[in-house]
């Protein structure tokens, strides 16, 4: 388990900080974007009525709407297993101030038209969901006296047509969940009322709740990426941090200062509601904004590579036209040039010894070159 980690409160509610915006805008016009879900370069974006599809891949963005909840029905995160969507949703109706409950339900995506299964449903109050190994994991709020509540979290098999949840673990105090993820059997959970992000050992029945991450800000999504790295949205900033080192600290990686929300009159920037992370692009869901933002993790591309620079060479370095790399005994199977945002710019498959590069502009490179073994090496390479 993780040892407690600090990170410095951050004002951001009714304060306007000085910062560079990082952010780029993708794709707008979208009603009230909150919580997405990856499936490969497609990003699935639900609002509190409808859900969207977003292709990354196409060339000009665009939302395509494939489903619209009905009324008196609120989307809060959906699952995708297969050509299934499991869509988190609360029975409210706002006229009156009544909540009926929450349910879990199941949208066939090869028939949309036929409608959504009933999974789950209960009379409380369901904060989050994730899906682990086929199993969906939730968190149910129950009610012990009036206006106090705790947790149970409970699971089911994803695959089972007409599953039975079981309780996994009951009494937890974790408050309002914004959102989950699973990594090597710990439950990471996004504690919007602690403001901060708990941690759950579901391998053992006699586990306790842990104060994961703590000092979080307005804390909401959480993305977890192949890289082990948690992704989290604390108020209008991104930070991350790799929960296989119990070590590690946050990691700022880029905040948005561009969109303005408002409160009792006063401006803030907008709040990030979830991330997902394609490639090492982030993007980021703005609600009120009805947004999708950008910004590059420019550590990933970087961060990714294995160094080992005795046994490499390239020279000269500055270099004005051709650059030669040197691995010794090593046999090169590819070399790949990347700016620092960790963008690749040219990939080299033979004629190692004489590589031109006169193109590029001048600066500071990363120089990755890929041995038969898949070892891999790399060295900054500065263009005169």
């Amino acid at each position: 388990m993780r040892k407690k980690l600090l990170f410095t409160f951050v004002a951001t509610l009714l304060i306007l900080t000085n910062s560079n915006a990082q952010i780029t805008d993708y794709l707008s016009g979208l009603n009230s974007p909150t919580k997405m879900t990856l499936d490969g370069t497609t990003i699935y974006v639900n609002g509190w009525g409808h859900i969207y599809t977003i292709d990354t891949s196409a060339g000009s963005p665009s939302a395509n709407l494939i489903y619209t909840l009905p009324a008196d029905f609120y989307c809060y995160k959906t699952q995708k297993l297969g050509d299934d969507l499991f869509i988190l949703v609360e029975n409210y109706v706002e006229s009156t101030d009544e909540f009926f409950g929450s349910r879990i339900l199941k949208l066939d995506l090869t028939n949309i038209g036929a409608g959504t299964q009933v999974i789950v449903t209960t009379t409380n109050f369901i904060s989050s969901f994730t899906l682990y190994n086929n199993t969906i994991f939730y968190l149910e709020e129950i009610e012990t006296a009036p206006d106090v509540f705790t947790t149970s979290l409970y699971s089911f098999d994803a695959l089972d047509a007409t599953p039975t949840p079981s309780l996994e673990f009951s009494n937890l105090d974790t408050g309002v969940v914004e959102d989950m993820d699973i990594y090597n059997n710990t439950l990471y959970m996004s504690a919007r009322d602690f403001e901060m992000i708990k941690s759950l050992d579901l391998s053992s029945a006699a586990s306790t709740l842990e104060d994961d991450v703590i000092g979080l800000n307005f804390n909401k999504g959480t993305f977890l990426s192949q890289n082990n790295e948690l992704y989290i949205c604390n108020a209008h900033q991104i930070e991350k941090i790799n929960v296989t080192d119990s070590e590690a600290g946050l990691v700022f990686v880029g905040d948005q200062t561009v969109y303005e929300d408002m409160y009792e009159g006063e401006p803030y920037y907008a709040n990030f509601r979830d991330v997902v992370l394609i490639g090492n692009t982030l993007y980021m869901t703005l609600e009120e904004q009805g947004r999708v933002v950008t910004l590059t993790d420019a550590s990933l591309s970087i961060g990714n590579f294995s160094s080992n620079g005795n046994s490499m060479k390239v020279y000269p370095n500055p270099v004005k036209d051709i650059v030669h790399v040197d691995m010794h005994n090593e046999v090169i199977k590819t070399a790949e040039l990347y700016n620092l945002n960790g963008q690749k710019l040219d990939t080299f498959n033979s004629g190692f010894e004489n590589l031109s590069v006169g193109h590029l502009s001048e600066g500071v490179y990363l120089f990755k070159v890929t041995t038969h073994g898949d070892k891999t090496h790399v060295l900054k390479l500065v263009k005169e």
